[in-house]
């Protein structure tokens, strides 16, 4: 694993671009999601948040990078790739993972 890996694969604008397009999937399911999910207000609000664009995707790109172990491995594996050799599906799946911990951050501040 390569630190300077990650950076450059989150920084990289077509790797962010991608999180920023699923990012708003992600935030149209919670804005659709049953009123008794744990922290659907939180989630609700950070939702809104991605929904205006007050988000940063390269932000976002290195949290999904950094807590998502098969995405990290994907990018050890082809670091040239930049991030192109993850499928969408798992960017989703990671995003959707960390939506509460991003959501309760955001509420924090």
């Amino acid at each position: 694993m390569s630190a300077l890996d990650h950076i450059a694969t989150a920084s990289d604008a077509t790797f962010s671009g991608r999180v920023m397009m699923i990012m708003f999937k992600v935030a149209q399911n919670v804005a659709s999601e049953d009123p008794a999910t744990p922290n659907h207000a939180e989630r609700i609000d950070y939702a809104s948040l991605v929904i205006r664009g007050e988000e940063k995707p390269q932000l976002v790109s290195a949290h999904v990078i950094s807590s998502n172990a098969t995405i990290a491995a994907a990018i050890d594996s082809d670091p040239a790739a930049l991030g192109s050799n993850v499928p969408d599906g798992d960017i989703e799946f990671a995003l959707a993972s960390i939506w509460d911990a991003r959501s309760l951050a955001f509420a924090a501040a």
